[in-house]
């Protein structure tokens, strides 16, 4: 290998006749210089060893599955520089195809605005040159962008394509199964989730998998396991834990112990997360952060939510794994009445749910809607869908939520709350039991009346919210639900479901009736 690519000395000599040693020595070079925080010299070198085009195709196999590798341990923003460096030398055909699709995943996977023509240079290189290790990573690209924009059933449909069994070079296998194992926690499938991150027995633990393992236990409430197991994961000095991996873990960890009630515990683990990080590597900690806006004290909450909310913008990939995470970003900009944060959040929650039409989604929009509206129906909804779900956590945060609505009756408020306290006890969550039970107190203490008609439940049209008024007038003008969508800047999802609380509060059950009972409102008013 030529000097002019590593310092002397840091790479083997040209004069190794052995290709299984001289990859040995090779990766082991490359290793050393990651250790030292000197991936893009690792890169490049790599690169500049396929480019010599020694050894035959076996050599070049395993060659570029090492740089696969080097390149999902780092920040992004040192793979980017590095892939770039490594484009640039004189790469055989199929060589280059395989870098440019490895790019194109990297990029996509942060939502890189050159992420969709890297994703079509890589596929006419495919075209051309292609061989199964740039049709590996073109896929992986391909399923990177339809999770950034929270297309859940396209990121599946893709990777339903790949058969790992069928592979030669089975060290991208890690790669995908965490690909098809967020896709699952995406859609609510987390049986699905728990049985693909089910390591081999036989075999080491497997850090990115333990990662996201722990994620599917935050999100369905088995939380001191997830705990436990974050623990001992960052523990084991792995040099195989990534970047991305260590990020995960720690949000994990700093989850469970907030939902504990170790507010200092979890500060300590936060902290170094907090860090101002520029673009594309920011969103390695985007999850992280997610955890740390329900903390005022640990930092400001409007400059967390601006940055955590401006990554989202670029991929929402962190939002997909743990349901919760949308509604907590959008409880915490109401409370410091950051409006437009608020509605940002709930616009990309809603455009996931349209994306994805499953009722883990539909039930996180209305949550997120009923949040931003200070809609108890929506929030009724949220709850009613989350209970058909395994995400416990969710339906317990969203229980809270309704008995927090101001319009909800005591009694009923009263009843969220005792539900989310006990839910909050089954999951291992001590410290939002007690915020539940503090709820309850509050509502106990609350004088109560016998039932008369001036506590009745307003009905018609002054029961409508603002948002269901305007849905309603534009319904009953003769607009479609889509055009309605339009219009008025909102999903799909969430006309369709103002229209059924709005079917609810007149007492309507169809268009036409909509519009009568419309007509007689605007009569009346003049």
């Amino acid at each position: 290998m030529s000097e002019s690519s590593f310092d002397a000395g840091t790479f083997p000599a040209d004069d190794l006749a052995n290709a299984e040693q001289r990859r040995r020595s090779l990766f082991a070079a490359a290793d050393q210089l990651r250790l030292a925080g000197r991936t893009t010299e690792a890169l490049r070198g790599l690169a500049a060893e396929l480019a010599e085009q020694r050894h035959g195709e076996r050599h070049r196999a395993h060659v570029l599955d090492q740089l696969a590798q080097l390149a999902t341990r780092e920040r992004p923003s040192v793979t980017l520089a590095g892939l770039r460096e490594a484009l640039a030398q004189r790469l055989d055909a199929r060589s280059r195809s395989s870098v440019l699709a490895l790019l194109a995943t990297v990029a996509a996977r942060t939502g890189h605005p050159d992420a969709d023509a890297l994703l079509r240079d890589a596929g006419t290189a495919h075209a051309v040159a292609g061989d199964r290790s740039s049709a590996r990573h073109l896929t992986l690209g391909r399923a990177a962008r339809s999770l950034s924009h929270g297309d859940l059933p396209g990121a599946h449909a893709v990777l339903a394509a790949l058969d790992p069994d069928a592979w030669v070079a089975r060290r991208d296998a890690t790669s995908v199964r965490a690909e098809r194992i967020l896709v699952h926690l995406g859609l609510g499938r987390h049986q699905d989730a728990s049985s693909a991150t089910a390591s081999d027995q036989t075999a080491a633990p497997d850090p990115p998998l333990t990662a996201l393992g722990c994620l599917r236990m935050v999100a369905v409430g088995e939380l001191p396991e997830a705990g436990a197991l974050a623990v001992t994961t960052l523990g084991s000095g792995s040099t195989n834990l990534s970047q991305e991996g260590r990020a995960l873990l720690v949000a994990v960890l700093a989850e469970v112990r907030y939902r504990r009630g170790d507010h200092d515990a979890a500060r300590a683990v936060l902290r170094a997360g907090l860090a101002e990080r520029r673009w594309p590597d920011s969103t390695t900690w985007t999850t992280a952060l997610c955890v740390a806006v329900r903390d005022p004290a640990l930092c400001e909450p409007a400059r967390l939510l601006d940055r955590v909310v401006s990554d989202l913008h670029r991929s929402v990939r962190s939002l997909l794994p743990v349901p919760h995470f949308g509604p907590r970003l959008v409880r915490a900009a109401v409370a410091v009445g950051d409006t437009p944060a608020a509605r940002r959040v709930t616009e990309l929650v809603e455009l996931v749910a349209t994306r994805t039409p499953v009722p883990l989604w539909h039930a996180l929009a209305a949550q997120t809607r009923g949040l931003l509206d200070r809609d108890p129906d929506a929030l009724r909804a949220a709850v009613d869908g989350l209970r058909t779900t395994a995400a416990r956590p969710a339906l317990a945060d969203a229980l809270l939520d309704l008995a927090n609505s101001p319009r909800l009756r005591t009694t009923q408020a009263w009843d969220a709350a005792h539900e989310a306290a006990a839910l909050y006890a089954r999951i291992g969550a001590p410290g939002d039991q007690a915020i539940a039970d503090r709820r309850c107190a509050e509502l106990a203490a609350t004088p109560r009346h016998r039932p008369s008609a001036d506590d009745a439940p307003p009905t018609g049209v002054g029961a409508l919210t603002p948002a269901e008024e305007r849905v309603a007038e534009v319904l009953a003008a003769g607009a479609t639900k889509k055009e309605a969508a339009g219009s008025l800047f909102v999903s799909f999802h969430t006309v369709d479901t103002q229209l059924r609380s709005i079917y609810h509060k007149l007492g309507v059950h169809n268009r036409l009736q909509l519009v009568r009972a419309w007509d007689r409102y605007r009569a009346r008013i003049g």
